[in-house]
């Protein structure tokens, strides 16, 4: 592993980004930097993986969200159906 890797704005804009929008290969680049031997690659790391397991848990409740939504709609649904006789 190299010791000191080039950390500018740009990189660690676009280390975030990753993490936040395609969360599990925000873990690559997090455990990369955070490995490193330069305090700022360390902190660089941390903050991706924070950035990314933040953005798994938030994916999972909207997720979660959704599909109770759709399964309350389709049981209303089915007991408009049943109170009918159908």
């Amino acid at each position: 592993m190299e010791s000191n890797l080039p950390i500018s704005l740009s990189k660690q804009i676009g280390v975030y980004a990753l993490s936040i929008l395609l969360p599990p290969l925000g873990l690559m680049p997090g455990i990369k930097y955070l490995v490193s031997k330069s305090p700022n690659g360390k902190q660089v790391g941390l903050i991706a993986i924070i950035l990314t397991v933040v953005a798994i848990i938030i994916g999972f409740i909207v997720v979660k969200q959704f599909i109770e939504q759709v399964n309350q709609s389709v049981n209303l649904e089915l007991n408009q159906y049943e109170n009918l006789g159908i």
